[in-house]
């Protein structure tokens, strides 16, 4: 069946239509930009989801858009700085979580990002720069997937709700 051809009863033959909240937003990728976008999507959600959950999603949507800030400008062969990267945003509220699936037109994700990662070494006295991101984003989302296509990143992931939050 296609999704036209679903009927509920008492409906007749239409789909029934489900509300859920949503948030759509296209934005530059500068560091000033994210963080008000970030307090958007956490008023838009409030009330909707458990503060956990907008955690877990905050932490995983400033991860991976500072990344595109900071590693994906436009032009980077050119001496200074490039114009920046556009993001398209949207997130989605569902029975068992948040669907979410940004694209940017910045340079392309290095193939090693999606690998599976564990946290990198400590040492007390020299903790490392770098390597935290990607590990929180793959622990912190399911169903996470990449590609690219012509020249826009494509992400998407979802952050599931705890047991007691999903309905």
């Amino acid at each position: 069946m296609t999704p036209t051809e679903r009927s509920d009863p008492g409906i007749g033959n239409r789909a029934a239509t489900l509300t859920q909240p949503m948030f759509h937003r296209v934005l530059n990728a500068h560091p000033l930009t994210v963080r008000d976008t970030l307090q958007d999507v956490r008023h838009r959600f409030r009330g909707e989801v458990s503060d956990d959950t907008l955690g877990r999603l905050e932490l995983v949507l400033a991860e991976v858009m500072n990344n595109v800030a900071e590693h994906a400008p436009l032009g980077q062969a050119a001496p200074g700085p490039g114009p920046l990267p556009v993001i398209h945003l949207c997130i989605v509220r569902h029975n068992s979580g948040l669907a979410c699936a940004l694209t940017d037109d910045g340079v392309s994700l290095p193939d090693d990002c999606l690998l599976p990662r564990s946290l990198p070494d400590m040492v007390a006295d020299d903790l490392p720069e770098g390597g935290f991101g990607w590990f929180l984003i793959q622990d912190l989302t399911q169903a996470l997937c990449y590609y690219r296509e012509e020249s826009r990143n494509y992400l998407a992931f979802s952050i599931p709700f705890a047991q007691l939050e999903a309905r």
